[in-house]
């Protein structure tokens, strides 16, 4: 009876280990995406505002972005599917882990501005 009690414990620390690893490596996924598309973000110096755009990024839990993120219109091609593809598996993270969040509205920033080279929203 001691044993059977001990495989079935063990057997539900195994399975709660391998929700927590894919929760994990999902997390570090979404970590390394957002540090390559905010390591592209920053790749320009900011001496032109005019040449700067913004565009929502993240899914908060209850919906909507999570912030706006500020980027060089030469680098428009290549970041913005990374920021899609972000925002995407964000959306499912949070779903598939029963993520909560703030309702709060993220409001749209009204430009960009640049200060000391980087880009600065402004709203």
């Amino acid at each position: 009876m001691k044993r059977s009690i001990f495989i079935m414990l063990s057997l539900i620390l195994a399975i709660f280990s391998c929700i927590d690893q894919e929760q994990k490596t999902s997390l570090e996924s979404l970590e390394s995406l957002e540090a390559e598309i905010i390591a592209l973000s920053e790749s320009v110096s900011c001496t032109n505002a005019d040449q700067w755009k913004f565009f929502p990024m993240g899914s908060k839990a209850c919906g909507g972005p999570e912030r706006y993120i500020a980027y060089h219109q030469s680098v428009e091609n290549s970041i913005l599917p990374l920021i899609d593809k972000y925002t995407l598996q964000q959306a499912e993270y949070n779903r598939a882990n029963n993520i909560v969040s703030d309702c709060l509205l993220v409001g749209s920033p009204r430009g960009v501005t640049c200060e000391n080279g980087k880009p600065v929203l402004f709203y």
